[in-house]
């Protein structure tokens, strides 16, 4: 047991090979782009909010409001060709019938009413 034969060796060999290879792909491959930050709205007032995740490891949506503390902030969409805002589809599930009748700005599950003003930039911090 204490020799090694000719095809483990080669099989030695081959295994430093591949995993040396597999690493020098990894380092060298091009970055994957992440998100700078998700558009969100409130949906008890309409107001959009850039939510951007600074020195935070995640963000769990909907978030919540800086200024209530209730999380009533949820991913949104913007149609490009008629410039309507909706809810995002995975999230707007979530939205129950109580939030609906004690918004200001949802009509159903998935469209809502957005503010004119201008998004407020929010960086969540850990």
């Amino acid at each position: 047991m204490n020799e090694l034969k000719p095809w483990q060796m080669i099989l030695i060999a081959a295994a430093v090979l591949v995993l040396g290879f597999t690493g020098w792909r990894m380092m060298s491959g091009t970055k994957v782009d992440q998100p700078d930050g998700y558009m969100t709205v409130d949906v008890m007032t309409g107001q959009l909010y850039m939510l951007q995740k600074g020195r935070a490891k995640g963000m769990l949506l909907p978030a919540k409001n800086p200024d209530t503390g209730d999380r009533t902030l949820y991913p949104v969409v913007q149609d490009e060709s008629t410039g309507d805002w909706s809810l995002h589809e995975g999230y707007a599930t979530t939205i129950t019938e109580d939030m609906i009748k004690s918004s200001k700005v949802l009509t159903n599950q998935s469209q809502i009413s957005i503010l004119d003003s201008d998004p407020i930039v929010h960086v969540l911090m850990p």
